[in-house]
């Protein structure tokens, strides 16, 4: 028996379903494994003709009494006392032994263990502390000699292959001296080593982060000799407004923000740096850089500000390209390209002696023979630019962040440094949690927050690039590294070549850096189609669009446009999903208290039929096939089950989707058509708050209108299974909802009634367990339940400060005997009324 979408709900005038149940064979049943096969969903309605048994934990009395609308009872027939020797233990502890006491430190070899308890910082022992906090604590006591190998192999390898990368990045993309980016390789790491939670992390400069220094800088640099301005200078402010905005994050705990930013994004962003990367690497592997310059600060030539500009003066001036620049530039790239290939294919090769070649600097070893051929065959007279002499005494020169001719400049960058900050912290956050599932490493956000930030103010004081993590290195880092020491390696050895080497990178041709720059470019735009075409088998076309806006705007704009647009887009898609309330209009399965969601609409998920045995009947996760079927609506009553916390996101659509139900009886209804329940079909209203976990205050200040609303149409509000969280009760309290609440029982009757019960005089307030253990159960029995009327709802609320009904079913009971009632005194008012009036009437007229 099938239905339309949404299903048709009959009215129905039967409130509660008395379904007959056995309790005898729960209670009787001496393993978990016993068949209930026979046993019904529903218990027998509330009557104490036949009561309880004193074997039902009376704590468990009101659920056992109506499981229509609960999600899980325990029954138990005994109170059960357990014992070491009549426990199942993975390791029975020694006989004598104490099996609560831990022994070592995990507890091992036995089964039971005591929880960590523990919430406030000053309830832990420093030992505990410190190395949460100094994360190189945790490894210090164990460090030994066959760590110190793995990790000085692993930073070795990194100095490969990132010197060659931190002079591409400095001298191509940032448009900074070649000292910022050697010195934020050399000294982040040593910061790192310390503060870093991921013992495989290696922290330096990153390809996206330095684009975005150099489009910050590029249009300040011609302005830095008139102010006498040392370019670093530039690069102090934008790495200290970084290292503070992720460090205030930190210490604020923002890790979540996180879990804010679509993957798409990211990926659009990164996606979008990359295309840029190979456009700004394209001009100068051609050797039209000194052209570009010109047209540039030339007013009556084109404007040159996006990368999509730069793409134009491309194609109108690729015919000027030098052969040489370009010739050696694409040889160079000809044989990374090649190398990377091979080391991706020896990757995949189940033969070990194939793995070495993951450790193979491809790029150190182009740099390298290019910097050699450039000093024997001096290219640098043919017109190929080169680093040439890098102004160092022996000495590294200190900044202060606070000094008189930077502070003016946080003003013009600091943009850029908070964009650097986000845009690391996403890219370090996805190398971090790569790494950690790869090695079950546990990943606290906040920590890399503080980590990360105090690296970057560190390194803001020697005029270094903003440093994060990146998971291409790391990967490499991880395949002999054992701690965070192997960064520090690398950046020792990179200090000494600031110190010692840098006369050698006199000759280094800047088109092979900016080689290098495309071949990371690429590397970046790799993963796009792989991600596009998931999205788009998926179905994913949020993910698209999140994805295309990104990309074009930072292509015909900037990057800053294009992280920009994309996040106000993914912000408006979260703002959008949490603004939608959820709520759920119940309609209950014919013959039974089970309340299903009735606006789910899919027909074909699944075909099973209500079983006649099932404790866990009341989850609308579990049976939502069943709206399939012709679901009943109760009589004068809408029952809403709001599954979510409420907040200002969502409260605001709860009133307005509380309207459409009221007028539609469903969720879904298009607001212009036409009301399909009359007012009068609302008399009351009942709210099954088990999943709404919280609400804030402005949440509450709707809810408490909504009620009062209510109570204005003489609509009764009930609510039913309200959650057990305390703040969330004490703010109902607290925003008189309770107060309503306890009204609108007042107006049903429910306090009357609950005075005039026989068992209410009995018990002179006293508990069930109370009776039962004075009472035994004949005398119960023998009350005799049809002189009280009360019987049925005697004691349904938790209490008299908290008006909470356990179950639905209880709350129409309540409905049920007040309609029940009324109506029955209405038709005597109205009997009487009427005899008095014919009684007044003169006789001749009645005749």
């Amino acid at each position: 028996m099938t239905s339309p979408n949404p299903s048709i709900r009959h009215i129905s005038s039967k409130r509660v379903n008395a379904v007959s149940f056995d309790r005898q064979s729960l209670l009787d049943r001496e393993s978990p494994q016993q068949d209930y096969s026979g046993i019904t969903n529903s218990l027998s309605p509330r009557s104490f003709s036949s009561p309880p048994t004193k074997n039902i934990a009376p704590a468990l009395h009101r659920h056992l009494v109506d499981t229509a609308d609960v999600e899980s009872v325990v029954y138990r027939s005994t109170p059960t006392v357990h014992h070491s020797s009549s426990l199942h233990y993975v390791n029975p502890p020694p006989p004598g032994s104490d099996s609560t006491s831990p022994s070592g430190d995990y507890n091992e070899g036995y089964s039971d263990y005591m929880p960590a308890t523990t919430r406030h910082l000053e309830n832990l022992e420093w030992n505990d502390i410190l190395p949460y906090y100094l994360p190189c604590m945790s490894w210090i006591k164990e460090y030994n000699f066959r760590y110190f190998v793995g990790d000085l192999i692993g930073g070795l390898t990194l100095v490969f292959f990132q010197l060659p990368l931190s002079l591409s990045y400095a001298t191509t993309l940032a448009k900074v001296p070649v000292l910022s980016g050697l010195l934020s390789l050399g000294v982040t790491p040593l910061i790192y080593a310390v503060f870093g939670s991921v013992p495989q992390m290696v922290v330096g400069p990153e390809g996206p982060i330095s684009l975005i220094v150099g489009q910050a800088v590029e249009p300040l640099l011609h302005h830095s000799n008139k102010k006498h301005l040392d370019p670093l200078e530039f690069v102090v402010a934008i790495t200290f407004v970084s290292g503070a905005s992720l460090l205030g994050f930190g210490l604020g705990r923002f890790g979540f923000l996180d879990n804010v930013l679509s993957a798409s994004l990211l990926k659009g962003f990164i996606s979008g740096v990359g295309i840029v990367m190979v456009i700004n690497a394209s001009i100068v592997v051609c050797g039209l850089e000194k052209l570009l310059q010109e047209i540039a600060d030339d007013p009556n030539e084109m404007d040159i500000h996006s990368p999509f500009d730069k793409v134009r003066f491309f194609i109108h001036h690729y015919q000027e390209t030098n052969p040489l620049t370009f010739k050696i530039s694409m040889t160079g790239f000809v044989i990374i390209m090649a190398l990377r290939i091979f080391k991706k294919y020896a990757d995949k090769r189940p033969d070990k002696r194939f793995r070495n070649a993951a450790y193979i600097p491809e790029i150190l070893l182009v740099v390298s023979i290019s910097t050699y051929l450039c000093s024997k065959l001096r290219w640098d007279l043919d017109g190929i630019s080169i680093i040439g002499k890098i102004k160092n005494d022996g000495s590294v020169k200190l900044y202060n962040p606070f000094s008189k001719k930077i502070l003016p400049l946080y003003k013009t960058l600091s943009t850029s440094g908070f964009l650097c900050a986000m845009l690391g912290f996403f890219e370090s956050t996805t190398a971090s949690k790569s790494l950690g599932s790869t090695y079950d490493l546990p990943i606290s956000s906040n920590r890399e927050l503080v980590a990360l930030g105090f690296i970057n103010i560190v390194a803001s004081s020697f005029g270094g690039l903003p440093s994060f993590g990146g998971y291409g290195r790391s990967k490499i880092n991880a395949m002999s590294a054992k701690t965070t020491m192997s960064g520090a390696i690398m950046g020792i050895c990179t200090l000494f070549t600031v110190f010692f080497l840098l006369d050698y990178l006199y000759f280094v041709p800047e088109c092979m850096l900016s080689v290098i720059t495309a071949v990371i470019g690429i590397s970046l735009i790799e993963e796009a189609p792989y991600e596009l075409y998931f999205h788009w088998q998926s179905g994913g076309y949020n993910e698209l669009i999140t994805f295309a806006v990104t990309v074009m705007t930072t292509l015909f704009f900037s990057m800053e446009g294009g992280i920009a647009v994309g996040l106000v887009y993914s912000l408006i898609r979260v703002i959008r999903h949490s603004a939608e309330s959820r709520i759920q209009i119940l309609g209950r399965y014919p013959g039974s208290n089970t309340f299903l969601d009735a606006d789910i609409p899919d027909a074909s998920l699944l075909h099973l039929q209500l079983l006649n045995s099932q404790l866990n009947v009341f989850a609308d996760g579990n049976f939502t096939h069943l709206n399939t079927h012709v679901l009943e609506e109760i009589e004068g009553c809408l029952i809403i089950k709001i599954p979510e916390p409420l907040t200002f996101t969502n409260s605001s659509d709860l009133r307005t989707r509380l309207q459409r139900v009221e007028m539609y009886g469903s969720t879904k209804a298009h607001p212009a058509s036409k009301r399909s329940r009359s007012p009068a079909m609302t008399k009351y209203i009942i709210f099954d708050l088990h999943g709404m976990t919280d609400i804030d205050s402005s949440a509450a200040k709707i809810l408490t209108e909504l009620l009062t609303s209510y109570k204005r149409r003489n609509i009764h509000s009930f609510f039913v299974r309200v959650n057990k969280n305390a703040r969330l009760r004490i703010r109902l309290r607290k925003t008189g909802i309770v107060q309503m609440l306890l009204d609108d029982l007042e107006d049903v009757k429910y306090f009357e009634a609950q005075k005039r019960s026989v068992f209410s005089r009995m018990r002179g307030r006293r508990s069930f367990s109370e009776i039962s253990a004075e009472y035994n159960e004949e005398e119960i029995a023998n009350i005799p339940v049809d002189l009280d009327d009360t019987a049925e709802i005697y004691d349904l609320i938790e209490s008299n400060e908290e008006p909470y009904f356990n179950h639905i079913s209880d709350a129409l009971k309540v409905i049920d005997f007040y309609e029940v009632n009324e109506c029955t005194r209405t038709s005597e008012y109205l009997e009487v009324d009427q005899m008095e009036r014919r009684s007044s009437l003169p006789e001749d007229i009645l005749v």
